[in-house]
Order: C-alpha cells, then sequence, then structure tokens
C-alpha cells in the first residue's frame, strides 16, 4: 500500500508541475522514428483497431488492460503510449499505470484528432 500511495502522491506532484501525460504526434513520430523503447497499446474496440491502428501499436480492449498488468506484459523501463478514439479512456488508463509505478503517458486528441495526419503509418489488421 505504502508503494501505491508513492506513485499517486508522485503522479499527483508531476501534474502539479506541469505534467499532463500527454503526447503530441510530433513526438510520437520522433520516438519511433529513433526507435525509442516505446510500448503503444491500442485501447479502442477491435473492430475500430482492426479497422486502422497506428504500425506497432498492441491492442487490449480498455477493460483487458488489467490482464496486460497481471502477465507482466509492460515493462517499467520502457514507455507506455495509451492511444484510444479522444484522449479521454487513455488519460484513464495512463492515470491507473503511473499509479502503479509505469512510464505511461496518452496520444494527445487519440487517433480522431490524428488519423487524417499523412506522417501517421495506419495499417489495418488482416481479417479472418
Amino acid at each position: 500500500m505504502a508503494q501505491l500511495t508513492h506513485e499517486v502522491q508522485k503522479y499527483f506532484n508531476e501534474l502539479k508541475c506541469g505534467s499532463n501525460n500527454l503526447i503530441t504526434l510530433d513526438d510520437l513520430l520522433k520516438r519511433i522514428e529513433e526507435k525509442d523503447e516505446i510500448f503503444m497499446l491500442d485501447i479502442r474496440k477491435k473492430e475500430d483497431y482492426s479497422k486502422g491502428h497506428i504500425k506497432g501499436a498492441f491492442h487490449a480492449e480498455w477493460s483487458e488492460i488489467g490482464e496486460f498488468i497481471e502477465d507482466d506484459v509492460f515493462s517499467k523501463e520502457e514507455k507506455i503510449i495509451v492511444i484510444c478514439y479522444s484522449g479521454q479512456s487513455a488519460g484513464q488508463a495512463v492515470g491507473i499505470l503511473k499509479s502503479l509505478g509505469y512510464n505511461a503517458c496518452s496520444l494527445k486528441g487519440g487517433m480522431i484528432a490524428n488519423s487524417e495526419n499523412d506522417n501517421l503509418n495506419i495499417e489495418a489488421s488482416c481479417s479472418t
């Protein structure tokens, strides 16, 4: 419990210091190009992820994030970038992940605000 309290206090202190836990599309593209240690997690509905997602992004619906945590899919050493439709659900997920000690942020504006950007490598999943 002490660790959780510490991480929550750290989260709110970061907010007070101006951290908004967001990453802009330009910064995300730079990290991808530089092959930074990032884990992109798209938490939209499966059918929307299948229609188009950022190349390299893993999928887990919002309700499945707990399974990723239990299965140690996430590393506390790499940056987790959570992607949703508008950024709202991703922001909630980021709050939980940061409270557990993960280095997480959400894509500013989500896929709605960024999907038309020509620099974003969008791919569709194969249908089965």
